[in-house]
């Protein structure tokens, strides 16, 4: 009988009606098809291998942390060293040497008006070139940007000096600047008009008179 695949005459096979030639060409197949399938799985075994070991390992953010940044040191702001702001003597004794390295010189020393008939004003010079004009009692002279001095040497015109509250803001001294022309008028012997704002009592002109001129040499 003839084969139902092929057409070719051959005996009749009672399990498949296939001819030899067409159950070996089987065969072949089913077994290509398994080599195909056993070839697939070797390849996608091998391309899973190869992506986990091409991966790049991430440490641990705690573990990848630098050592030294985990124990260093907080740096410490530093603490500001604590000075004792400079005073200034104007009672009419003068500092000792032990206190202060040059020597304060009182030229003259007033009173002032009504109210402050009981305070006494003096005018200071001092050998390193301070001028400072002060008061002795209970007043307060008033300095800074808005309160100047008009001063006017012997009969010459009066001029505008700057007042400059001390290093300890006290209010019963200021120091005069520039005091080059102070000092000349008192090394001259002139007599000095001092026109100055005081607390309470508004604008008063003292006149201070050197009894000898001004010497500034250091004992």
């Amino acid at each position: 009988m003839k084969c139902k695949k092929c057409g070719a005459d051959t005996a009749q096979d009672l399990i498949s009606s296939l001819c030899p030639a067409c159950l070996e060409a089987e065969k072949a197949g089913e077994g290509l098809y398994r080599k195909m399938l056993i070839f697939l799985g070797v390849f996608a075994a091998l391309m899973i291998l190869l992506t986990v070991f091409s991966t790049p390992h991430k440490p641990d953010s705690d573990q990848a942390s630098s050592p030294d940044a985990q124990t260093a040191p907080t740096a410490q702001a530093p603490v500001p060293a604590t000075t004792t702001p400079q005073t200034t003597d104007i009672t009419p004794a003068e500092p000792s040497r032990q206190q202060w390295n040059y020597e304060t010189v009182t030229v003259d020393m007033v009173t002032l008006n009504s109210p402050y008939s009981d305070v006494y004003a003096q005018l200071c010079f001092r050998t390193n070139g301070d001028v400072f004009l002060g008061l002795l009692g209970q007043g307060q002279l008033l300095s800074g940007d808005y309160h100047g001095a008009r001063i006017r040497v012997g009969s010459g015109p009066a001029k505008s000096f700057s007042l400059v509250a001390p290093a300890d803001y006290s209010s019963n001294v200021a120091f005069i600047s520039p005091h080059g022309p102070l000092i000349a008028a008192a090394r001259a012997g002139k007599q000095i008009f001092i026109e100055a704002t005081y607390y309470d009592a508004g604008a008063q002109t003292l006149s201070f008179s050197p009894s000898q001129p001004l010497d500034l040499t250091s004992k």
